[in-house]
């Protein structure tokens, strides 16, 4: 027989889980011997004029990008095709921001009060970040260089979203929530805070504007595309040259490589607890071969007659069609007879 759940026997408790970001739980990577093990992944000279991937233990974790409203800084020199700056630009903006916004806005993110023309990206790796990033807990330190009458003076900038003192302010974007990106660590603001970008924490994506990275991490355009150990410059001031050179994404690579990460993964998860009740007149009796005898199925045993005995081991979850969706087992028999009623409480979580 099967007894139908009522919705009194079923309780529904949400919680959220939250591990390091990356692989094997790792929470974070931080600078060590000029290296803090993130690598970019080989790709081909056309992926990498769009983005360039980031790996931790041969995992792909971020991958990053530079866009220009306007297409500068694009390997494109044909004033009628829209460069490959702009291509991004336009497709990370209309993607994650709300309807309102893009008519206001006239397509350029709002970032410290001034329209970004030209945007730094980085995207999170989904199989890293479950549901979303965990806002309020990530340090992203970039490091850079920046030119200090006459003479390059390294710099590092602290970056985390204002998820703790703020509200969203976008509760209607596509994506769920969205919060400024300031000054800080570990969703504590450093008192002289400003806004370096947004922060979209279910899509896994940072957009930082390239002027307020410049401003604190400015560099030179000249040399900015190599790597630090092979004695390159590096920082935030774009390229904007319509040239094959250009390749700004690659200052991102640079200054997450040689800086440091603190990032949480956050997944929801739901537990539900069935409560299965057994009354008195029921299941008292087994279909297991045991319990009867000959083909007119007669209890075996007579003095089961008036007093069957039986023991409930297994517990199995049906769906309206009468199809097995789950069964458990219980860590011991339960005896059950007329005298007896029983509840079993089935946990499902996922």
């Amino acid at each position: 027989m099967l007894t139908k759940l009522l919705d009194g026997d079923k309780v529904v408790t949400e919680i959220t889980t939250t591990n390091g970001y990356f692989d094997g739980g790792v929470g974070t990577l931080a600078n060590s011997a000029g290296t803090n093990s993130l690598t970019t992944s080989s790709l081909s000279t056309t992926q990498k004029s769009y983005y360039y991937n980031l790996q931790y233990n041969s995992k792909d974790h971020f991958s990053v990008t530079y866009g220009h409203i306007g297409g500068s800084g694009s390997a494109v020199e044909d004033a009628n095709t829209e460069g490959t700056t702009q291509a991004i630009y336009k497709q990370f903006y209309n993607l994650v921001e709300p309807e309102a916004d893009r008519l206001r806005d006239q397509g350029g993110w709002i970032i410290n009060n001034a329209t970004a023309s030209d945007c730094y990206f980085i995207a999170s790796e989904r199989l890293q970040m479950k549901d979303r990033l965990n806002p309020g807990t990530w340090t992203v330190t970039l490091s850079g260089s920046r030119d200090v009458e006459g003479a390059l003076e390294g710099q590092i900038l602290k970056l985390t979203d204002n998820s703790v003192n703020s509200d969203p302010d976008a509760p209607g974007s596509p994506f769920g929530e969205r919060y400024s990106i300031v000054s800080g660590s570990g969703g504590s603001l450093h008192s002289s805070s400003r806004e370096y970008g947004k922060f979209y924490p279910d899509a896994g994506l940072m957009v930082l504007s390239a002027a307020q990275l410049s401003h604190s991490l400015g560099g030179g355009t000249a040399g900015v595309q190599k790597a630090p150990s092979a004695g390159g410059t590096y920082g935030f001031a774009p390229d904007v040259r319509v040239h094959a050179d250009a390749d700004n994404a690659f200052k991102m690579v640079n200054g997450l490589v040689s800086g440091s990460i603190t990032m949480r993964s956050e997944e929801k998860q739901y537990i539900y607890d069935y409560f299965c009740r057994a009354k008195a007149t029921e299941y008292n009796y087994s279909n297991n071969v045991t319990f009867w005898s000959g083909s007119n199925w007669k209890l075996r045993h007579n003095d089961m007659a008036t007093n069957p005995q039986t023991y409930i081991s297994e517990v199995g979850l049906y769906d309206e069609m009468g199809q097995l969706m789950a069964i458990g087992r219980l860590s011991s028999p339960l005896n059950k007879n007329r005298s007896s009623e029983a509840i079993v409480k089935v946990r499902l979580t996922y």
